[in-house]
């Protein structure tokens, strides 16, 4: 029929492409769980989602802090404007 040295080649044909199958289903389980999201439970989704809040009411709160600190400054500069301005009237 093949001979030896036929069987030999089969033989070495089979293993290569066993081999090519093997390593193909071994990237594609590498693939497959890097994809999936990690599991979470209700308690840890719980204490993220407060954690969420927090730190949102935390921006809201500086950046309000900031608005209070621009106001302060802008009547500052308008109290040291007129001030300015009556000099220059005196000074005339």
């Amino acid at each position: 029929m093949l001979g030896t040295s036929g069987l030999v080649l089969f033989v070495l044909f089979v293993a290569g492409v066993a081999a090519i199958l093997i390593v193909v289903a071994l990237a594609l389980r590498v693939v497959i769980t890097r994809g999936r999201t990690p599991q979470v439970s209700s308690a840890q989704f719980h204490a993220l989602t407060e954690e969420h809040r927090r730190m949102s009411d935390r921006a809201i709160t500086a950046s309000e802090h900031v608005d209070l600190g621009l106001a302060d400054l802008s009547a500052r500069v308008d109290e040291l404007r007129s001030q300015v301005q009556r000099i220059l009237t005196d000074v005339e």
